[in-house]
This record gives structure tokens, sequence and C-alpha cells, in this order.
């Protein structure tokens, strides 16, 4: 996408990821959604629907994915804090899962075969990473990068912020419930 889309990028992109209207800080939500554009100008992809979670599942979207493990998470917390009074900060869990899994529009793209395959970059930069290099470009803070960067099983280190710990379980059931039973 060469930031085709008319208007405002944040209203854009409520239309795919509606976590986006959860960002209580407008200046945040920008963030996000610059995030979003500069990957999608260096993917495949003419627009955000049309990103891919992941290579031989063309028939499931990245934001499919994205907005499902935001609820769930988000879901996940509210009931811990009833049961067990731990407190989460929403709004990181929030942009978390909107920037967790960004660097996926760059990671898969079609072959000259037609088949969904993971591109240059998934085969040679860890997942995670370009995301969180984006993601600092556009003044996402220490924790943030921490959290993009450990959500992945590839990295060696693992999150040590509660937000991302409940994220990455969340992440990993949808990715392997998604995996196993989600219909083409």
């Amino acid at each position: 996408m060469k930031n085709t889309h008319e208007g405002s990028r944040v209203e854009y992109y409520k239309q795919y990821l509606p976590a986006v209207a959860m960002i209580e800080d407008p200046a945040k939500a920008e963030a996000v959604c610059a995030v979003w554009d500069t990957m999608l100008e260096m993917s495949p992809w003419k627009g955000v629907e049309e990103a891919k979670f992941k290579e031989g599942y063309d028939h499931v979207s990245l934001i499919s994915h994205v907005n499902s493990t935001i609820e769930a998470a988000l879901s996940v917390s509210r009931i811990i804090r009833k049961h067990h009074q731990i407190d989460f900060d929403e709004q990181k869990i929030i942009i978390f899962g909107l920037l967790h899994d960004v660097d996926k529009v760059i990671e898969y793209a079609y072959d000259e075969t037609g088949a969904l395959v993971k591109s240059e970059v998934a085969q040679k930069i860890q997942h995670g990473v370009m995301s969180a290099i984006v993601a600092h470009e556009n003044g996402f803070d220490m924790d943030m990068l921490h959290m993009i960067l450990t959500h992945t099983t590839d990295s060696k280190l693992r999150p040590v912020i509660k937000e991302a710990i409940l994220f990455g379980y969340v992440d990993l059931c949808d990715w392997d419930l998604t995996c196993r039973y989600a219909e083409p």
C-alpha cells in the first residue's frame, strides 16, 4: 500500500482494527497507524485488509488474528483482575496488540506459483524485530519494544511485563487454534 487511504489514517485503520478507537491518547493512536503505514509501504499488499496471517493460510487475514488476540487479551485480563486482583494496563494491551504482528505484512507474500510463502525478510530477520524498529522510530518506549520483541517463541528473551506475559499466552492460543481449526 502506498498510503492510498483517503482522509485520516486513524479513521482508515479503525475500519479494520477497531481497537484503534480504544486508544485514549490521540498521539499514540496516530503513532500506531504510522507504524502500520510504514510496514504496508514495504509490503506487497494494497491495503491492510489483504495482509495474511501465515504462510499456507491464505484464507486467514492478519487483521482477524490481531482483532481476536486483542479482544481475548482484554477479556482474560478482566477475568484475572476480577478473581485475583491483578491490575493490567488495558491501554498497554491494546497498543501492544495492535503492534505485535504488524511486521507480518512484510513477512509473507505470494510467490510466482501463487502460493503464500515466507518473504526474504521473514527468512532472514526474526519476527518482531522490524515491528520494534518501526515502533521505536515512531516514539514507542523501551517497554513496548520489549513486549514486541519477546512475544514470539523465536525470541531467546522472555517477557517480564505482565501485560506481555498475558498477551503472549493469548496470542499463542489464537495462533495454535487458528492453525489447527480455521476453515478455508
